[in-house]
């Protein structure tokens, strides 16, 4: 209910900014609700979306980025805005913005550099039309693993650096390089005995791996 009345047009500025700063304390303090009603975008204030374009940049100063997210939504700002909402500091704003046609690759590059990727929202920005893929098997080498992880967003990712992944600590990154198609049948055999089962169920379902091989596993599980 107070994020209804925050969001609408009635509402004052200081009446909207009293509510979301009592949302944003009860977020802080662990509210899943107010974490909710605050970032998931079906209660973002939409009927900014169709607001004349000099109404919604009086929005690059709020206070609250839930209206910098919707602005950033847009495709028609000017390039100061742009360049606002690309260095915004809530990560959420800049990603919204990288979204729009036209991103500078170097904007991208940064922002899945800092942050990594979000993978329920697609399209994904390595996807973008100007990130250069050219440069994903260079995340190979980054320490945050949730960076490293799109390096195997490259199909032709080559094998050394493949091998490096697969021994890698965290599971998740072993069982991304025992689905990768450009993963050899050497390093599959290592992958299906790896500690962690969904790394090797990876390694087993990966179509590189010889039929023989599949056979074998088959009748060792008695199928």
């Amino acid at each position: 209910m107070r994020v209804a009345v925050a969001f609408s047009r009635h509402v004052t500025p200081g009446t909207r900014d009293r509510l979301l700063a009592l949302l944003e304390a009860e977020k802080a303090d662990g509210s899943v609700a107010a974490r909710v009603a605050l970032d998931w975008s079906s209660y973002e204030p939409s009927r900014l979306r169709d607001a004349p374009l000099a109404e919604r940049l009086t929005y690059l100063d709020c206070p609250h980025a839930v209206f910098r997210r919707v602005l950033a939504a847009g495709r028609d700002l000017p390039d100061e805005a742009w360049r606002r909402l690309d260095a915004d500091p809530d990560v959420s704003v800049r990603r919204t913005a990288a979204r729009r046609p036209g991103t500078p690759p170097q904007v991208l590059v940064r922002l899945l550099r800092a942050h990594g990727e979000v993978f329920h929202v697609q399209p994904l920005l390595v996807d973008h039309p100007e990130f250069p893929r050219r440069t994903l098997r260079g995340f190979v080498d980054e320490p945050d693993p949730r960076v490293r992880l799109l390096a195997l967003q490259d199909p032709e990712l080559p094998v050394p650096e493949l091998r490096r992944l697969t021994d890698c600590e965290e599971g998740f990154l072993r069982a991304g390089a025992a689905g990768h198609p450009n993963v050899t049948a050497e390093l599959l055999e290592r992958l299906l005995a790896d500690r962690e089962p969904e790394v090797a169920h990876a390694a087993a379902a990966n179509p590189v791996l010889p039929r023989a091989r599949m056979d074998r596993i088959l009748a060792e599980a008695g199928l």
